[in-house]
């Protein structure tokens, strides 16, 4: 990794601007004489006055001309420093009225009066005094109140000028060890980033930093608004080791570490759903840098697998990958053979993808996502055929759908190597190019508005490179990468790059059955050795045509599914069957029967009249939520779990969750009695109970209490019933006015206001 034991770009700025102030030295000491130059003219203005006027009776007229002059004047200088700070304004108003009393009182009594002379000493001097404070402390605090300190904003308010940007700001929005970042503010209406852009060379000359310190790039939300990033390039043209995998065992989705970036930040790359082309001239570093780092990331993640092909140097570059490769190809046959049968296999993962519910590849819908790599592709174009040119084209336009890209890897991808139509669909990686008439072949559209110069490194910096990508930030598209690198010689990097792939072999890996019928293994099978190290894969669907019992599977996973929905209503606050339909992928009934074990569990309510909305009762930040979701995905639901595997005996019969409970009759009583396990309580007698324990509660002024209550707890217990019974009881007693509930958060409190229905019930008089 790069060293951080200074914050070079930071560095950078403060030498650059210490450089100017140094300069400027000798003329910041000078402001801080004209205050004192003031007090002299005023002392010698005073004694004049005195001279001529100080005699009766030219001394009245005197007065009143100088009492009306410090009135005028005062005045004025409020008036006029009316855009200045408060305190500014008050300052410069009172020096203005002092000054002026002063000399109207030197000119009625001179100046060898005690008052006029001690005025002059102590007055004048702390006026003078207070001056030269201001003056200062704006000085040390950076170039007035624009900048107040901002290096960068002083920096560039010295250089705005040179490089035609009169009227831009820059104010500095990050500071870090390997670099400055700001956000320049262009005048409206007069200047674009894209000036900014063209005046790069100028800025930096004007900085006087290296070539290449400053990246601007355009404020995606602001027209009148750029981004500036100021950094050390030397930082990144030494060999920077390979720091190992970033993300090991995870999905594909998780971005690629594949280099720094020249700010020191990593060059995160999500390489999911695009293809990438990676040009450069030979000895650019594009396929130890290129190839290496980004397949190297690639065959760490659990849900991927590499198809390379190579005809042009056969195992050159790709050779110490091999045993991460799922297949390998060094010959125009085999070249051939894959192609084919990736193109035929691609319908079959589209298809299998719209069957479970997928419009697209996603993290875990259980297919492996595909990498097609071909080194040095000019080669293998000028051998292929015109049908499986077509062939591989149709795969570049598909493959995204069905879960996979391409890389595709050349020295100049003008139209005599590739097709136009190859290169429109990539992403950009350019490494050095020897030729600047190269460049549009290799980098983006907007790159080249930003005229990054790749041709300027060619074979002097090795691995140095542009990325342009859907995943690549605006900041950083215009910024130079290096990629790392894996030994201090070839033969190094060699071994250590076959050393990794070792480590995590494709033979240990588990694959859907589509990438299993297209892996050739490139080394026999893996031992034991390296099967323990392979990666492991979130479960797999079984493949097509297998027949599955889906009230089983959704049996056996509904605790974990129950616990996804119970998380998403929460945190959405919507419960509604087409929205866990859409967000969870399953199918509609599968949809209802969550969310009527969602209203058993108290997390939602009943639908609306005319509606399948529910309330969620659950708040987002309730504290309680989240143990409600971990206990539901240990437990489950047991009713629906069953009612997901057994048929319904009676269809007809049918009751909600809020439905009032019918008391059974005497005959119904006698028969559950008869049925009932010898340690539980009839219906009735088990109600009588409880009823018992709210009038003795009751006489005993407690007429609160919870479900979890320790007394009701020791009923419920005695009468050989769960807690989900005790609920019934209560909601049916609330129902009928015999207790009233108020909710907080998900528990519920209970409160006795009207014994009187119980007294109508012959088992209510019973205990």
């Amino acid at each position: 990794m790069m060293a951080r034991k200074s914050a070079p770009s930071l560095q950078l700025v403060q030498e650059a601007t210490m450089d100017r102030l140094a300069a400027s030295a000798v003329s910041k000491v000078g402001v801080l004489v004209p205050p004192w130059a003031v007090l002299g003219a005023e002392a010698a203005a005073g004694a004049i006055s005195h001279a001529v006027w100080g005699q009766a009776p030219a001394v009245t007229w005197a007065a009143v001309g100088c009492t009306l002059g410090s009135t005028v004047l005062t005045g004025l200088t409020w008036a006029i420093t009316h855009q200045r700070r408060l305190i500014g304004r008050l300052h410069a108003t009172a020096t203005t009225a002092a000054a002026s009393v002063w000399f109207t009182t030197a000119t009625i009594t001179g100046l060898g009066a005690p008052v006029v002379s001690g005025a002059l000493f102590f007055g004048g001097a702390t006026l003078a005094l207070s001056w030269n404070i201001r003056t200062v402390i704006r000085n040390t605090t950076g170039d007035g109140d624009e900048h107040g300190g901002d290096a960068l904003g002083s920096l560039f308010n010295r250089a705005k000028e040179q490089a035609g940007l009169k009227g831009a700001r820059v104010r500095a929005v990050e500071v870090t060890a390997h670099k400055v970042k700001g956000q320049m503010q262009l005048p409206p209406g007069e200047k674009t980033a894209e000036d900014v852009v063209k005046a790069t060379d100028r800025i930096e000359s004007g900085m006087r930093l290296p070539p290449g310190s400053v990246v601007v790039a355009r404020d995606d939300d602001r027209a009148d608004r750029a981004h500036i990033t100021v950094s050390d390039p030397r930082a990144i043209r030494r060999p920077i080791p390979w720091p190992g995998p970033s993300h090991p065992g995870a999905s594909i989705d998780k971005p690629l570490r594949i280099g720094l970036y020249q700010d020191g930040d990593d060059v995160a790359y999500r390489f999911v759903g695009h293809h990438l082309q990676i040009m450069g001239m030979t000895g650019s570093g594009k396929s130890i840098g290129g190839a290496w780092n980004i397949i190297g990331e690639i065959i760490t993640r659990c849900d991927a697998a590499v198809f390379s092909i190579d005809i042009s140097k056969d195992d050159q570059t790709m050779g110490p990958l091999r045993e991460g490769l799922h297949r390998f190809e060094t010959s125009k046959a085999g070249a051939v053979e894959l192609i084919r049968a990736m193109h035929a296999a691609i319908p079959e993962r589209t298809k299998w993808l719209a069957e479970h519910g997928y419009s697209n590849w996603e993290p875990g819908c259980g297919l492996t996502y595909w990498y097609l790599h071909i080194e040095e592709i000019a080669k293998l174009m000028s051998e292929l055929g015109s049908q499986d040119e077509d062939l591989l084209g149709e795969i570049l336009k598909e493959i995204r759908s069905a879960g996979g890209s391409v890389i595709l890897s050349l020295q100049r991808a003008d139209y005599t190597q590739i097709p136009t139509i190859f290169r429109s669909q990539m992403a950009k990686m350019c490494f050095g190019l020897s030729d600047p008439d190269d460049v549009k072949y290799g980098v983006s559209s907007r790159q080249r508005k930003a005229d990054v110069e790749p041709h300027e490194w060619e074979d002097r910096h090795p691995g140095m490179a542009y990325l342009d990508g859907s995943s690549v930030r605006t900041t950083h598209y215009a910024m130079p990468l290096r990629t790392f690198t894996w030994g201090q010689n070839s033969r190094e990097a060699r071994a250590a790059m076959a050393t990794h792939a070792a480590a995590y072999p494709a033979a240990g890996k588990q694959v859907d059955p589509f990438t299993a019928a297209l892996t050739r293994p490139a080394v026999p099978a893996a031992s034991d050795g390296a099967r323990s190290m392979a990666i492991p894969m979130p479960p797999v669907p079984a493949a097509p045509g297998i027949p599955r019992d889906p009230d089983d599977e959704f049996a056996a996973d509904f605790a974990e599914l129950l616990a996804d929905a119970a998380h998403l209503v929460i945190a959405t606050q919507h419960a509604s069957p087409a929205m866990l339909q859409r967000k969870l992928r399953i199918a509609w009934e599968d949809s209802l029967r969550l969310l009527e074990a969602l209203e058993r569990k108290d997390i939602v309510g009943p639908p609306a009249p005319d509606s399948d909305n529910r309330p969620v009762l659950l708040a987002a930040g309730d504290t309680l939520a989240a143990d409600v979701v971990a206990a539901l995905r240990a437990t489950g639901d047991v009713v629906t779990q069953t009612l997901a595997r057994t048929d319904d005996p009676d269809p007809s019969i049918t009751a909600g969750h809020a439905d009032p409970v019918r008391e059974p009759s005497a005959q119904e009583a006698d028969a559950l009695q008869a049925d009932a396990p010898a340690d539980t309580m009839n219906p009735a007698q088990a109600r009588a109970l409880v009823y018992a324990w709210l009038r003795h509660r009751h006489q005993n002024g407690k007429p609160s209490f919870t479900a979890t209550d320790e007394d009701l707890t020791a009923v419920r217990r005695k009468t050989g019933n769960s807690r989900p019974w005790i609920y019934k009881v209560l909601t049916d007693l609330t129902d009928r006015g015999v207790l009233t509930v108020a909710k907080t958060g998900s528990s519920r409190t209970w409160t006795i206001t009207d014994l009187s229905p119980l007294d109508h019930e012959d088992y209510g008089r019973a205990a």
